[in-house]
């Protein structure tokens, strides 16, 4: 059940930290990036500060976050400080506060419990949606991650709780509302992906597994920028960051959607694997991923920064 609390918050604060930002593990690692973040985020869940029982300090529930964890602690975990500045911590404290508030909401009983409103609930809300075999589709999990976690995501000037929805005006269909809108949910897939690793070991066989998409972030859209796959229409400033609202980001990110599809058709179709042997998580994680971070390093050495910079508050990236 651990496993299953950890990812709930650690995919959720693995939004980039900046090249600037590391941490320093136990063993007198200095960490970076997404490595960093994780061995952060657990070192920060086994001290109890996601807790509201200090007699069960590895658990990740409602009161831990609304009572227990504050913004200086995680400024402590994170290691932030002057010298060692970590983008959008702020960002992610409200995350886990909204998460909190998320946990113990009334609709959300059947997701998170009735009692301690937990994450590690889930695996009982799967298991109820099991057949004999434990099979169970993915789409059960994802209407507890979307629907149950909906209110996390700040709103929008407009008042509208959007998520990781974008608009392009190119889009834009006229007497059809929301035709311009194009939907991501990166860290809700992200969490759905890691969450499925978790309850296998439960036994639990998830079904529909090709609704889910790739990725929608910077390393495996980096890959494509920096491999002139994908080549950009007009010439933009290097040292400009963009919003992950603009036009140019969402653009980029919806090819990356197309192509790491693509990618992991030709790899079957190379290797002779069937989508279940070589799923999409496998060519992310080990393909797309790994060599996009791999590539920013050999281009830009210093940084390993992505071709096109991001602004971003730390609830998106």
């Amino acid at each position: 059940m651990g496993t299953i609390a950890t990812s709930s918050v650690s995919v959720l604060l693995d939004a980039g930290a900046g090249a600037d930002w590391k941490y320093i593990s136990r063993n007198n690692d200095a960490l970076h990036r997404s490595e960093g973040l994780a061995a952060a985020s657990l070192d920060m869940f086994v001290s109890g500060l996601f807790s509201s029982d200090c007699a069960i300090p590895t658990r990740v529930n409602a009161l831990g976050l609304l009572h227990n964890l504050t913004q200086q602690k995680m400024q402590v975990g994170f290691q932030v400080s002057a010298s060692n500045p970590m983008i959008g911590l702020h960002g992610r404290y409200q995350l886990l506060k909204r998460l909190g508030e998320a946990l113990r909401m009334e609709c959300n009983r059947q997701y998170f419990g009735s009692e301690l409103f937990r994450p590690g609930h889930l695996l009982d809300y799967l298991l109820d949606n099991c057949d004999e075999e434990l099979n169970v589709s993915i789409r059960v999990l994802w209407q507890a991650i979307i629907c149950g976690l909906e209110t996390i995501w700040p709103k929008q000037m407009s008042g509208i709780r959007r998520g990781d929805v974008w608009v392009h005006n190119k889009l834009k269909k006229h007497g059809i509302p929301g035709s311009d809108m194009v939907p991501f949910h990166k860290l809700q897939q992200w969490l759905t992906y890691s969450l499925v690793e978790a309850f296998q070991f439960y036994g639990i066989n998830f079904l529909h597994m090709s609704d889910m998409t790739a990725l929608a972030e910077y390393r495996n859209g980096g890959l494509f920028v920096d491999t002139g796959v994908l080549t950009l229409i007009d010439e933009i400033d290097p040292n400009k960051y963009y919003d992950v609202g603009s036009e140019l980001v969402v653009e980029w990110r919806a090819m990356t959607i197309v192509l790491v599809d693509k990618l992991a058709e030709r790899l079957r179709a190379i290797m002779g694997k069937t989508e279940k042997e070589l799923s999409l998580c496998k060519v992310l994680e080990g393909g797309t991923w790994r060599a996009g971070r791999e590539l920013a390093f050999k281009l830009r050495p210093k940084t390993g920064a992505p071709p096109i910079k991001l602004r971003s508050d730390g609830t998106v990236f």
